[in-house]
């Protein structure tokens, strides 16, 4: 993301613990705080600033369903949607789905 000008960056998830394990180190010593550390440190090198938000399930679901979509394209990269927004996701964010 930082390749294409995103520097600062807005994380949401609807997890929690996940959430917390970004922000802080309370997770460091569980079986995933390697992975925790890691990702923190991804976070903190590539962007200028990044903010992790914990949300409601509900307010996930045009994420949801863009990764669905995401995950059901064939090869890898072949769906970049930098200057047009797709028909599909003018219908989640205007609420018509």
């Amino acid at each position: 993301m930082a390749d294409l000008g995103m520097t600062r960056i807005i994380l949401e998830t609807d997890a929690a613990t996940l959430g917390q394990a970004l922000r802080s180190e309370v997770y460091d010593r569980s079986p995933n705080g390697a992975l925790f550390r890691q990702i923190r440190d991804v976070m903190c090198s590539h962007f200028i600033q990044c903010t992790v938000s914990v949300c409601p399930r509900a307010c996930n679901s045009v994420a949801n369903k863009l990764a669905a979509h995401g995950a059901s394209v064939v090869s890898p990269g072949s769906c970049i949607f930098m200057c047009h927004i797709p028909d599909f996701v003018l219908d989640l964010v205007s609420g018509i789905w």
